[in-house]
């Protein structure tokens, strides 16, 4: 846990959330301990290093996989590797978090879809650096035929009724559970089951259930909170700048080029955040033209910026970082582009101490 004395910050990755300063499972725990860095490990060897400051990259909608089939896709997730190799060399941040969108399955024609996997986590796993992961939408997304694979018989692959497929031909995908197993198994990974497998919502039951969690490892609240999941809940709907449009005190960011695309329902898990004094910030992907932070009753809702090539939209890349120190503690974010542009600079916590936005064009500058 995080009192306002010693703090141990505790964190987990389940299916569908990422809690970081609240444990969803005990999965981390993160504390001062200025002796020795980051035991990597074990899974709850997270440990503030000496300078008592705790970094974050967080990579939103890599897509990897996307239009595997010809030779615009395997470009697109080179691509993806070079925006995240920029960022980690830049930042070198202790923990990286997956936000969803790792894949796109339903441009994979392969039912081991954690080969693309592998890949999208390869730029953090090879520098040693802690991560975990939410699911998307788009990474157990049943497979969809392109319409040229099409052939006269109205088979995809056969020229004729008389060669008819195998059954090995029907492609059935790599589910979320088999994706969740292959992801807790990486050495680094401090991701967990738990989440269920709703792709659009945050179910009744899974606020229930984070809840009850909450309250067993925070039980008086004194421990800040940030949440991540992956797509955007109606809550965003209701503070968002109208699309288009400027992005006016006291929201902040620098794109604001779509529609919030929010989960279809609000099933409760909004109100049990805003009744918790301990949250700060959730933070979430899926519209890749949105990367702004607006206060939503005590807390920030905040969407990270699109990092992967594979998705729609032509913005440049980037990713959100938060940066937590112990002594005061504070919650800052920013986001780095591909560019070496940091924007959006703000103090999240406390919130009487905002940052002015900055816009240093140099890939190693520092914030004001």
């Amino acid at each position: 846990m995080l009192p306002l004395g010693r703090r141990k910050w505790h964190c987990v990755a389940s299916g569908f959330v990422v809690a970081i300063l609240l444990a969803l499972g005990a999965a981390i725990m993160l504390e001062r301990v200025s002796e020795f860095p980051i035991n990597l490990h074990r899974k709850n060897g997270l440990a503030f290093r000496d300078k008592s400051s705790f970094k974050i990259s967080i990579f939103a909608d890599l897509h990897y996989g996307e239009n595997a089939w010809d030779a615009w896709g395997p470009v697109q997730d080179v691509n993806s590797s070079r925006v995240m190799d920029f960022v980690l060399d830049v930042e070198k941040p202790d923990f990286v978090i997956f936000l969803g969108d790792v894949i796109t399955a339903n441009n994979l024609a392969t039912a081991n879809a954690t080969l693309y996997w592998d890949k999208a986590i390869a730029s953090t796993a090879k520098r040693s650096i802690p991560w975990a992961s939410v699911l998307g939408n788009h990474d157990d997304a049943a497979f969809e035929w392109p319409v040229d694979w099409f052939g006269p018989a109205g088979i995809p692959g056969f020229c004729s009724d008389s060669e008819l497929p195998s059954s090995s031909l029907y492609f059935s995908g790599t589910t979320r559970a088999e994706l969740m197993n292959h992801e807790v198994q990486q050495r680094l990974s401090i991701s967990l089951n738990g989440g269920g497998t709703y792709a659009e919502v945050i179910s009744a039951h899974q606020a229930t259930w984070f809840q009850q969690v909450a309250i067993d490892n925070n039980p008086d609240g004194r421990t800040p909170e940030i949440v991540f999941w992956h797509i955007p809940s109606q809550a965003f709907d209701s503070v968002s700048p109208t699309p288009n449009g400027p992005i006016s005190s006291p929201c902040f960011g620098t794109i604001n080029l779509e529609t919030v695309a929010s989960q279809v329902g609000e099933w409760g898990i909004m109100n049990i955040l805003k009744n918790r004094p301990s949250v700060k910030a959730v933070i979430v992907g899926h519209n890749h033209g949105l990367d702004w932070c607006c206060p939503y009753e005590k807390l920030w809702l905040c969407f990270a910026r699109h990092t992967g090539y594979g998705g729609y939209g032509t913005w440049t890349r980037g990713a959100r970082q938060l940066e937590l120190t112990e002594d005061p503690f504070q919650i800052r974010t920013w986001i780095l582009l591909e560019n070496g542009t940091k924007t959006s600079a703000r103090i999240l916590y406390p919130r009487s101490k905002e940052m002015a936005t900055s816009n240093i064009k140099t890939p190693s500058g520092t914030l004001a």
